[in-house]
């Protein structure tokens, strides 16, 4: 199982996590017109301007163009926006020529003829990609390019642990599960565990299954396709997560709890356990500046002792095949990852480069940030969902039935799981 996990981390790198962007609309001859003297002009339609300092992004943009006389124009939005920007674009054939890329619509985008061959490109611009750790591919063929990387780990308050006399942090599903009871007081409005599963944004599911990835678990077959129902680990994984539920450790709500809910949840002091992506350090920095915090990674089954996993999500690229400027393109997803510039974007943006060569000049001292690359440095990241087709309706499709599980509308785990594993199938029908 390890070594099948492992060749699917290679194959679909560290994808974690977001989404491809789109053009607002118009032909490539409204695009040409756009700059002065013939300069070639590209759109890059993105979300990660909303995440970073303002003017940032556009200041990288602005470097560019001063290097190579290539014009980027941003077209930012928040993530929600930018989702329902790329549907419409999509269908209309008109995407941006680069596109923000969420792991849980490459698949789907990529087998639809809707993004360029990376790798092709590549070697048209002579690009060496030698130093570059990750590449998402489908087929074989590499069509999104991760430009920075966020381990999704368990931030935990560490205020809480020690109004309840707790000293250690768990590493077992056993521990953690008594932490949580004995810190969780409803009468204060304090739970030991908190997420969200709202179906807006099913990739929740990965959260939930990062208890299973760190146990050594895998849920693609060595056929390929998912490995659901009959999964040992897997089963043993869904058992647990109702466990925190039947002990009453839960925060109240999670059903339809919010990415931004649990993180005003947990700086609000009503959680001490949250899986997250370690993107909100800075937000819970800003809003809580007094909370201790910490990260762990997910607790793992009490009986495994190998290999170490995290859920993984990072900020991807493609160039849409109905690109005019495909070349001009993979140049700037190049200039992204020089090794310089790469390691400014991870300070910006919080993340880890996917150049390996660069150097990020963190200026977080914290705690906090200290315990993440600790484990960045010690863990392999996993993103299994994401070699599915139609990832996140999929998602979307578990976390309804985990739900109904954990009402009691399935008398057992594996029977919720034989529903959803038919549901997985009849994707590749």
């Amino acid at each position: 199982m390890m070594k099948k996990m492992v060749s699917v981390l290679l194959t679909m790198s560290l994808s974690m996590a977001l989404i491809a962007g789109c053009g607002a609309g118009g032909d490539s001859s409204e695009t040409e017109d756009a700059g002065s003297d013939g300069e070639v002009v590209i759109e890059f339609q993105q979300w990660f301007d909303n995440e970073m300092d303002e003017g940032y992004l556009q200041s990288v943009c602005d470097a560019f163009y001063e290097e190579t006389g290539i014009r980027v124009e941003l077209l930012s939005n928040p993530y929600a926006d930018t989702q329902a920007q790329m549907q419409a674009s999509a269908a209309a054939g008109t995407l941006a020529d680069v596109v923000a890329l969420d792991g849980g619509w490459i698949y789907d985008y990529a087998t639809q003829g809707m993004l360029a061959d990376l790798g092709a490109l590549y070697e048209e611009i002579g690009f060496d990609t030698s130093d570059i750790s990750s590449q998402t591919e489908v087929n074989g063929t590499v069509y999104a390019q991760p430009i920075v990387n966020f381990p999704c780990l368990m931030a935990v308050n560490l205020d809480i642990l020690e109004e309840a006399g707790i000293t250690e942090l768990p590493e077992t599903w056993s521990e953690f599960l008594d932490m949580c009871i004995q810190v969780t007081n409803p009468d204060e409005n304090v739970y030991g565990f908190g997420m969200n599963m709202s179906t807006d944004n099913a990739t929740c599911m990965e959260y939930y299954a990062a208890f299973a990835w760190n146990s050594g678990c895998s849920i693609i077959g060595d056929d390929g396709k998912p490995f659901l129902a009959g999964n040992e680990v897997w089963i043993e994984t869904t058992e647990f997560f109702k466990s925190l539920f039947d002990n009453g450790v839960t925060l109240p709500g999670m059903y339809t709890l919010t990415d931004a809910d649990k993180v005003q949840e947990f700086v609000n002091g009503r959680i001490a356990f949250m899986p997250d992506s370690v993107a909100h350090l800075t937000n819970i920095q800003e809003q809580a500046p007094e909370m201790n915090v910490t990260y762990i990674n997910m607790p793992h089954k009490d009986d495994y002792d190998g290999q170490s996993y995290m859920r993984a999500n990072n900020w991807a690229c493609g160039i849409a095949e109905n690109s005019e400027h495909k070349t001009e393109a993979a140049q700037f997803i190049q200039y992204l990852l020089g090794a310089e510039v790469n390691a400014d974007l991870c300070v910006h943006a919080g993340g880890f480069p996917v150049n390996a060569a660069s150097e990020p000049a963190y200026t977080d001292d914290s705690e906090a940030f200290q315990a993440i690359q600790d484990i960045y440095a010690t863990t392999t990241g996993v993103a299994e969902f994401y070699s599915f087709p139609t990832a996140e309706a999929l998602m979307r499709t578990l976390d309804e039935n985990l739900v109904m599980y954990l009402d009691g509308d399935y008398a057992t785990a594996e029977e919720m799981m034989e529903v959803v594993q038919q549901e997985f199938d009849a994707a590749y029908e």
